[in-house]
């Protein structure tokens, strides 16, 4: 059976990205993608700051990510029971979309010029995306 890519939406539209950001790089996958919606995006729309992953991890958030991973999780479960493997796509540092790496660092108050490093672990959306998948018993593989 083909495999599925499920995409991070960025991947496919850089339109939703984070302003100031570059294109992500296209890799040439296959044609059996699933694009995931942009929580980022959907849930603080396009003039969204730059946030790390502990500015996301809130109740309201991860409620939100599960809540608009539901009709593609159904859409995986019925193609992973079909046979297809499955394979997470995700967005190296993304504070949502990372699948191996997130950022971490910044800590609120006013605006100022601030850092953030990369670590590894997912993003918020991921986890939930994770979560998901483990507690429907399918099996995956992530990469960014």
């Amino acid at each position: 059976m083909h495999e599925i890519y499920v995409m991070a939406h960025c991947l496919l539209n850089p339109a939703v990205r984070l302003k100031g950001l570059k294109p992500p790089e296209h890799s040439s996958l296959g044609d059996n993608i699933i694009q995931l919606p942009c929580p980022e995006s959907i849930y603080m729309g396009p003039k969204r700051w730059e946030v790390t992953k502990e500015q996301l991890d809130i109740p309201n958030y991860r409620r939100f990510c599960r809540q608009i991973f539901q009709p593609a999780a159904d859409t995986i479960e019925m193609l992973y029971h079909s046979g297809h493997p499955i394979t997470l796509v995700g967005i190296p540092g993304s504070p949502s979309c990372g699948a191996l790496t997130t950022s971490t660092g910044m800590e609120g108050g006013r605006l100022h010029e601030t850092g953030h490093t990369h670590i590894q672990g997912s993003g918020i959306f991921f986890e939930e995306i994770n979560r998901e998948l483990e507690e429907r018993c399918i099996e995956f593989n992530s990469m960014e």
